[in-house]
């Protein structure tokens, strides 16, 4: 049977675990966001400071179509195998969307002697709260320096991810990059030619964490973190639209830019 609503985790649907499984529901909550204010000195009003969110909670609701208990009890642990693994939750009605989540909340078992009992697990997102895209924005350019116009897609700020293959034939050890207004520079990079400068971020459902490592042309990788100097940015911060991107190496190289939606 093909049903109206399929969720999957890496891929793995939930209905395709057994047929007697029926996805009843798929229920984004909306965001836990936090706002903070400070009010105005005379008059009315107050000045928006910060907008944050924790967390986002995904309600996955399905029931079992099998009248024996013992059947319905192997086929809700066999669910909650599926669930407790997390990963990237994709559903039929978003293509091109995902979003990273754990299992928060399992479904209480009820009476699975009930052939009606309709189960719920809620799976929530707090490394990255929003659905992305799955298919990133890119731009990808050539030379020791350049600047472009990145349309920044989405509905909410976000961040960008950076790389920069050598290909000048020396060591480049000095290189910025810039987008949004923020900025990486970096001094003693000790790049060597064919190898890669990756900033990326990592998510888990569980946290977020930018990374800046150098790809060797064996494919292994060791941190750069330590050589971004004391004045660069926290992280290369973009908003949704048109935003400038730059980068200026020690060196010619392909520089590629990209970024998911969030949304």
């Amino acid at each position: 049977m093909i049903l109206s609503r399929r969720v999957a985790l890496d891929g793995v649907e939930l209905d395709s675990l057994d047929s007697r499984i029926l996805v009843q529901g798929v229920e984004p909550a909306a965001g836990k966001d936090q706002v903070s204010a400070v009010s105005l000195w005379g008059g009315a009003g107050a000045r928006m400071t910060n907008l944050h969110r924790d967390s986002l909670d995904i309600q996955v609701k399905f029931s079992i179509n099998d009248d024996d208990p013992t059947e319905r009890r192997d086929i809700l642990e066999r669910v909650n195998r599926w669930a407790a693994a997390g990963g990237w939750m994709t559903v039929n009605y978003k293509p091109d969307r995902r979003i990273r989540v754990i299992a928060a909340l399992f479904p209480a078992e009820g009476d699975l002697i009930s052939f009606g009992t309709v189960f719920t697990i809620t799976f929530r997102a707090y490394g990255c709260p929003y659905w992305q895209q799955v298919n990133p924005s890119l731009i990808r350019a050539t030379g020791a320096s350049g600047s472009h116009n990145f349309g920044v897609p989405g509905v909410f700020d976000n961040v960008m991810d950076f790389s920069f293959r050598n290909s000048s034939g020396s060591t480049v050890n000095a290189l910025t990059v810039t987008c949004g207004g923020k900025s990486f520079a970096f001094t003693s990079l000790g790049l060597a030619n064919g190898e890669t400068l990756v900033i990326d971020h990592l998510d888990t459902g569980r946290d977020y964490l930018l990374r800046i490592r150098i790809q060797a042309t064996g494919g292994t990788y060791r941190s750069a973190m330590d050589k971004r100097s004391a004045l660069s940015a926290n992280d290369l911060y973009v908003s949704p639209g048109t935003t400038g991107v730059s980068w200026s190496a020690g060196g010619t190289g392909t520089a590629t830019f990209s970024c998911s939606g969030r949304f």
